[in-house]
């Protein structure tokens, strides 16, 4: 019952910023400088990642170990794009590609690695992550998946 309020929930959200659609201009200039905190529980569930979000559309990412702090990877970059409530990061040189729906300060969607869906994720504006993605493990999916040719190139 509890999953089901939710599955509605972000419909309905869905709904209403389909509703009040703003350019993907306008959606790119509103994430211009944020950071967004991740975890992604079903592939690498004991890590905390941070983009940093930049006006050209490129990110950064540096990645944490949760538990201890400790630097997991060097630092990363991608590209990211927005069109309406949906935003993709695609990591430069990796075939990783973050494909996702942003609800306030929230932004949860499915990594795909090499156009494959290996797991949920989820983000929270600022520099704390979310404690959880949800209560199940598996791929989160917020309406259509994303078509092939949108996570093929990721450079």
């Amino acid at each position: 019952m509890r999953r089901r309020f939710f599955l509605i929930a972000v419909w309905c959200a869905l709904l209403y910023l389909g509703a009040n659609p703003s350019s993907s201009r306008e959606g790119a200039e509103g994430l211009d400088g944020v950071v967004w905190t991740a975890i992604i529980p079903d592939a690498f569930p004991r890590y905390v990642y941070t983009w940093h979000l930049l006006a050209d559309g490129s990110y950064r990412e540096d990645g944490r170990n949760a538990a201890t702090g400790a630097t997991i990877q060097a630092t990363l970059s991608g590209q990211w794009s927005v069109d309406g409530p949906r935003m993709i990061l695609r990591q430069r040189g990796l075939s990783y590609v973050f494909d996702g729906v942003v609800l306030g300060g929230l932004y949860a969607g499915t990594l795909y690695f090499s156009g494959r869906a290996i797991s949920r994720f989820c983000a929270a504006r600022g520099e704390s992550a979310p404690q959880s993605c949800g209560e199940k493990p598996g791929v989160a999916l917020l309406g259509e998946p994303a078509p092939r040719s949108s996570l093929i190139g990721s450079d």
